[in-house]
């Protein structure tokens, strides 16, 4: 693993440890409605088709805050970074793993 990678691991979830922080003590800042995703997602610089990719296998899943059918779905941006960043993790473990992998070859 490059010191680049470690870096950028740690930050992410330093991230994700703030926004539980935010998710806990301030419940509204966390919620982004579904029409918005996009938008924050394009802010946090982070893919929307790994987001609905995430949605659809159910690892980010949304909310309603009424209980009517028409309630518009939320969804937590702290469980969102936290989802991309175990994401990030996994590429990074499989990533070095093929690496070790093509040294044991050699």
């Amino acid at each position: 693993m490059e010191i680049q990678e470690l870096n950028r691991m740690v930050a992410d979830f330093v991230q994700v440890g703030w926004m539980q922080a935010v998710k806990m003590y301030e419940p509204p800042q966390d919620c982004v409605k579904l029409s918005e995703v996009k938008k924050w997602l394009r802010m946090a610089c982070l893919d929307y088709k790994i987001f609905q990719r995430l949605v659809k296998s159910e690892v980010i899943r949304p909310f309603r805050k009424g209980k009517g059918k028409n309630s518009p779905l939320y969804y937590s941006k702290a469980d969102i970074k936290q989802a991309f960043a175990a994401v990030g993790m996994a590429g990074i473990i499989t990533n070095n793993q093929l690496k070790s992998h093509d040294y044991e070859r050699t």
